[in-house]
């Protein structure tokens, strides 16, 4: 290091004198015997690591069987100056492998929740145009059943006839000809066909049922955490005749919970057609007082225990039906159903 260092200072002394112009050439040289120190003074650090038994060792070269191991860079004065992280395991690489791909695709499922959720708010205003469209869905299967039920109680009776014409014509001691034969076959075939149909089209009703069930969860809930912003003002809470409530612990949320299902029950007109740790939702409103009900249990980023419950009533889209909302009925429903919320805390 000694010589580096004289080395450095008697060429810049005979440039200086020499070669006055040559100042970039002085410099270039100087960087270059100051980066050669570095190396010497970096070569002369102490390199720790933990052997097989875990034990700290230190020296100037690493063994060879802890290249892969962390390793502690140190100075003269005892400070660590860099650290090399050891090298992962393939079976590590390969977890962290595994786990950005659940991640991914976790992210990915989101994604394509709320993009669901964003196409199920823009197709429907309200649970009961969801209904309805479900309605209507099923209506058009059963009336295809209907028919093909029609046509198959027709193709029984017309089998029938052609086996008691197969079988007077056996006690008659004739054989059966074979273009009654291959009515009998034909026929038999059409029933067979025909009951595959309707067996598809129940097929076709339970999936459809299956698909609007998430739907409908997913609408109630994205559809309720919209709502609950409006319901702090008690105008808006009326004029959309709903309110929010709010329960701080477990215990509290599922006595709430409870108790709300069973206002349901007691005062909605129509039956509760989907039930879920999530949703309750009755049938929609068809007569001009017919009182239908929806109830949401939303999660709040508040805390894992603490809840939010929106409650609505729904009433006939028809003006006599809303104008049946804004009476003093509904209100006076809406008030008692608050009701249950003060009892649970007192």
């Amino acid at each position: 290091m000694f010589i580096l260092k004289l080395l450095k200072k008697n060429l810049f002394f005979i440039l200086q004198k020499t070669f006055r112009p040559a100042v970039v050439l002085i410099c270039s040289i100087s960087a270059l015997l100051t980066a050669s120190m570095g190396f010497a003074q970096n070569s002369t650090y102490i390199k720790c690591w933990k052997n097989a038994e875990g034990l700290t060792e230190c020296g100037n070269r690493v063994p060879r069987e802890y290249y892969n191991k962390r390793i502690r860079y140190i100075d003269e004065t005892g400070i660590t100056r860099k650290v090399k992280e050891r090298a992962k395991t393939r079976e590590e690489i390969q977890s962290e492998k595994e786990l950005a791909n659940l991640l991914k695709l976790e992210a990915d499922q989101k994604r394509k929740s709320k993009e669901y959720d964003q196409i199920l708010l823009k197709t429907y205003l309200t649970i009961d145009d969801l209904l309805n469209s479900l309605k209507s869905k099923l209506d058009i299967i059963n009336s295809r059943s209907k028919i093909l039920q029609s046509t198959i109680e027709l193709k029984k009776r017309q089998f029938g006839n052609l086996v008691r014409q197969a079988a007077n014509t056996e006690r008659s001691g004739r054989q059966i000809s074979a273009p009654l034969a291959q009515k009998l076959d034909t026929s038999r075939n059409e029933i067979r066909n025909l009951q595959a149909q309707i067996s598809s089209e129940e097929a076709k009703t339970r999936e459809i049922k299956k698909v609007f069930a998430h739907d409908v969860e997913r609408f109630m809930i994205s559809k309720s955490s919209r709502l609950k912003y409006s319901l702090s003002t008690p105008s808006e809470a009326r004029k959309l005749h709903a309110t929010r409530l709010n329960c701080l612990s477990k215990e509290q949320c599922r006595l709430l919970w409870d108790r709300s299902i069973d206002f349901i029950k007691e005062f909605s007109t129509r039956a509760i057609i989907y039930h879920t740790d999530r949703i309750v939702v009755t049938d929609e409103p068809v007569k001009h007082q017919d009182i239908a009900m929806s109830l949401t249990l939303l999660d709040t980023r508040a805390s894992e225990t603490k809840k939010e419950l929106v409650f609505q009533i729904r009433c006939n889209p028809e003006r006599i039906g809303q104008d049946f909302c804004n009476s003093e009925e509904i209100t006076d429903l809406l008030t008692e159903f608050k009701s249950i919320a003060y009892k649970i805390k007192n």
